[in-house]
Parts: structure tokens; sequence; C-alpha cells
């Protein structure tokens, strides 16, 4: 009875992998062999590449927060977001009448002062010449009395005029010397003291010019103009909004030029000593995949950055497409790249999928004459799906990419 049943499970046993080996039987489908696919040996470019991750962001410079210098309500915004606008187009207007009065007063303060510097320029030297005049009358007087006196003293001896008047005479003399002595001391006075008053009237007027003009340029900001060509982004002070400026500018509207923008990633520490300023690189967005963008490195940013735990050094990327082109991109996009950090050109390729590892050794399948003959080849760089062959391939020749397995059970 043992034996009995021992032959029957044998049985059932023999029977189950015969079975499985047919593909009946707990749901399994034997699969059809895959179809034999060729390729030809070409020749071509091959690249080492390093593939980053960045984004698309405007350049320095050409993302501008313009701000309001003065606070007061907005009385028109002539923009909205999506504008183009021209360096110098008009954005808003700030209230203003208060402004507009200091204006007035300041250039009211300047006229005053310039029309009482030019009544100085004219009135002062009058004076001034009156002066000089009243000294040579006082001059002419004071020899005229010296002359008489000596000619009274040459006729005091001789009895002639009694010393009373000679001594009047003295005293007359000494009277006009110190008349002159006055005389010219105001004269020097009116003369420091015109320099001064000329001095000081000057040194108002630039003080009141200075007040004028940046009351002027403070009522300009009241004027609010787009200092850069570009598209208004975005704008956080609607129409009848007021702003406060006070120690800051608060951001009025963001314009951005879209014309310049450039590719901001991060390329890990192991790759960069790989890259240097001027070398290609292309990217793609996913707003537009099947578009290629061209471009070149830029600036390499010597200082480190942690990102995810990995030390990562900042490549911009300057885009070198036509502006019709550029247009397409937007700010913030993700942007795929691809560094080319070498090139080779006219080297033999093959597809990946045909170059398989057997015995430690990279070969091949060529089509020959008598189906499928296996060569044993030298590899090089791999590229976008892509291996260089060194040796082992001519161009022209045939190897196959799909069903290599059943190549080699069935040549």
């Amino acid at each position: 009875m043992t034996r009995k049943r021992s032959r029957n499970l044998l049985l059932t046993l023999f029977i189950l992998l015969l079975l499985g080996r047919s593909g009946y039987g707990f749901g399994i489908t034997r699969s059809k062999p895959l179809p034999k696919k060729w390729a030809k040996v070409s020749r071509g470019t091959i690249r080492k590449t390093i593939i980053t991750t960045g984004v698309i962001t405007p350049e320095d410079g050409a993302e501008i927060k313009v701000g309001s210098r003065v606070s007061g309500k907005v009385e028109k915004l002539f923009v909205k977001v999506g504008d183009k606008v021209k360096k110098g187009d008009p954005i808003a207007v700030i209230e203003h009448a208060d402004l507009q009065e200091k204006v007035a007063e300041k250039k009211a303060a300047l006229e005053e002062k310039e029309l009482e510097l030019k009544a100085l320029l004219v009135q002062r030297p009058i004076e001034i010449e009156r002066q000089k005049n009243k000294i040579e009358e006082v001059k002419a007087q004071l020899i005229l009395a010296q002359t008489t006196y000596r000619r009274y003293k040459e006729l005091l001896p001789e009895k002639l005029i009694s010393k009373e008047e000679v001594d009047r005479q003295l005293k007359e003399v000494l009277v006009y010397k110190s008349r002159l002595a006055v005389a010219k001391k105001d004269l020097v006075y009116m003369e420091r003291k015109f320099k001064d008053d000329q001095r000081i009237l000057k040194a108002k007027i630039r003080q009141l010019r200075a007040q004028h003009r940046l009351s002027k340029i403070t009522l300009g900001y009241a004027f609010i103009k787009s200092p850069i060509d570009g598209t208004i982004a975005k704008i956080s002070t609607p129409e009848g909004e007021t702003v406060a400026a006070q120690l800051s500018s608060p951001t009025f509207v963001w314009i951005i030029d879209l014309d310049k923008l450039w590719v901001s990633t991060y390329v890990d520490e192991t790759d960069i000593g790989k890259v240097q300023t001027g070398q290609s690189v292309t990217f793609r967005v996913d707003a537009f995949p099947g578009v290629t963008f061209h471009g070149t490195v830029g600036e390499i940013y010597p200082k480190a950055e942690v990102r995810d735990n990995m030390v990562t050094y900042r490549v911009i990327v300057k885009i070198n497409d036509p502006p019709e082109k550029r247009r397409l991109l937007r700010p913030e996009m993700t942007a795929y790249t691809t560094i080319i950090v070498k090139e080779k050109e006219g080297v033999l390729l093959v597809p990946v999928q045909a170059v398989k590892i057997v015995a430690g050794k990279h070969v091949v399948l060529v089509k020959g004459k008598k189906g499928a003959e296996k060569r044993e080849v030298t590899t090089g760089w791999t590229d976008s799906g892509m291996v260089e062959v060194r040796e082992g391939l001519r161009e022209g020749e045939s190897v196959l990419v799909q069903g290599f397995t059943q190549a080699l059970l069935n040549p």
C-alpha cells in the first residue's frame, strides 16, 4: 500500500512538472519570443554630460520692485498685470497737492532772496562810491586847512596874525584828519559788509535753491514711472488705496524684463570640477516638452550651498536662443539642464541595447551571411542611449538590439 501511494505521488509530481513546462495550469502563459531588431553602426557625436535640475529666473537687474517714496492715496493707476511697459512710461500717480504747495513756498522764498541780492548788488556799490567821494572831499578840506595853517605859522613871527588864530587853524587841521580817518574806516566797513552780505545772501540762495530742487524731486516721486522695459508682473497697491512711505519705500509694482532670463541650477560637489564657463548647455521645460533651449555656462558661484544634505554649487546658465524663442520661458519654470562637459565627433555609435556583457567582456551580435555573429568590442563613452565603439565594428554593419538571447540560442 505504501509503495502504491509513493508511485502515485511521483506520477502526480511528474504530470504537474510537465504542465508547468508547457505553460498550462496555475494561470501561467508562456510569452512569445521577441522579434529580432537590428540597428546600423553609424558615425556621430557623443558627449560627456552633467544632468541637473534648475529654475528659470530673471537676470540680475531684470526684476525691479518699484516703490512709492511718498505717502498718499493712489489717484490714478495706468497699468494692469501683464501690460508691457517701456522705461519712463507712467505707472501711477499719488495725491500731491501738499507737495505742490511746498514747491511754491520754496520758489517764493528763493525769488525773494534773489531780488534782495539783486538790490544789494545795485544799491551798495552806489553807497560805497558816495563814501569814496566823501573821503575825497575831506581830503581836499584837510589839504586846505594844512596849507592855511602853514601860512599862519609863517605870519606869526611878524605879528601879522595872532597865536589864537594859529591855534584855531591847527584844531581845524586835526578835525579834518579825524574826519578823514573816520571816513576811511567807514569805507572799509562798508566794503567788508558788502562782501559779507553778498556771501550770506548767496549762501541762503544756494540753500533755498537746494530746498526748491528737493521739493520738486519729492513732487516727482508722486508720479511713478517704469525704470526699465518689461512686463508688469504684480501690483500690490490698487487705485484708491493709500500707500505709507516711512522708513522704507513700500513696493508698488513688480516689473520683469522677460527678455533677460537665465537658468539658475545647482551642481553636485563631485561634478563641479568638470564645469567651466563657456561650456554649452541644453535644457527643456515642462511647458514645452518638444522644445530644446540652448545656453552657455555663465557664472560658477564659489560658495557652496547645502541642499537636501548634499553640497552643491550654484551655476548660472545664460540663454542663447533668439528673443522669440526666449519669450516662451517664464520665471520659476523648472529647467532640466544638460551641461556638455566634453564632446567627440565622428565616432562609431550603436544603441546601448546592442552591447551585452558576457563573461566580463563587451559583446555584440553582428548581422552576417549565416545569421547573428558574436563579436567582442571595445567601448568608450555612453550618452543619450548611445555607446561609443572604439574597436570591433565597422561603419554600416548591423547589430542586434532586440532578441539577443534567442539569437544566441538560435543564431
